[in-house]
Order: C-alpha cells, then sequence, then structure tokens
C-alpha cells in the first residue's frame, strides 16, 4: 500500500507533465497557425487554389457519379480559412483531447504503480 506522501509526489510529477503538454501543444498550434496563415494568404496559394476549384468543376461536370459533390464556394484555401477564422475552436479542441489522454493515462499508470 502506498503512504498519502507517495501519491501526493506522483501528483507532483503528473502536473509537471500536464504543464509540458499544455505549453507544447500551445506553442505548436500557434507555429502551425503563423505558418498556414503566411503560407496561404499569398497570392500564388490564393490562385493555386481557384484554379483547382475551377479544374474540379468541370471535372465534376463531365463525369457524373452516384454522389453530386457540391462546388467549394470559398474563394480561399480552406486550410486558410480554418487556421485563421477558427483558430480558437482548434485549440480548444486541441487542449480537451490532449488533457482528456493525459490525464486517462495518468490514472492508469498511478494504479499500475500504486498496485505494484
Amino acid at each position: 500500500m502506498s503512504s498519502p506522501q507517495s501519491v501526493g509526489r506522483w501528483w507532483r510529477w503528473w502536473l509537471v507533465g500536464y504543464v509540458a503538454l499544455v505549453v507544447t501543444v500551445v506553442g505548436t498550434m500557434c507555429w502551425l497557425r503563423q505558418s498556414a496563415v503566411i503560407e496561404l494568404s499569398s497570392q500564388k496559394s490564393i490562385s493555386d487554389w481557384q484554379e483547382w476549384k475551377v479544374a474540379n468543376v468541370h471535372e465534376q461536370q463531365s463525369h457524373r457519379g452516384p454522389v453530386e459533390r457540391r462546388v467549394p464556394k470559398s474563394d480561399e484555401p480552406p486550410e486558410l480559412v480554418l487556421m485563421r477564422d477558427f483558430f480558437g475552436v482548434l485549440m480548444l479542441g486541441a487542449l480537451l483531447f490532449s488533457s482528456l489522454l493525459y490525464w486517462i493515462m495518468a490514472w492508469f499508470v498511478t494504479g499500475i504503480l500504486k498496485g505494484r
């Protein structure tokens, strides 16, 4: 059986690991956003997207399949819109799911180590 002091020591390590995880997730997401917005805001990237969209429309009209796909309405690449306009939602999701996974793993590992 573990002593309460031993359990408290584990929680401190788990908390330090969690802070490192949050810093890593936030830093990575901000870096990805910055690089995506810079790269995809260029005129070349936007014109490439519009060319692909036009080519996709012609392909859709010539090859009718069982499912009719809609033509994208956006004049900007979807990744740019996602990273620029919905970054808060992406950050919240990344933090929520990585935190959930981290604390479940911490709970499992603590239970395994306490059982020894």
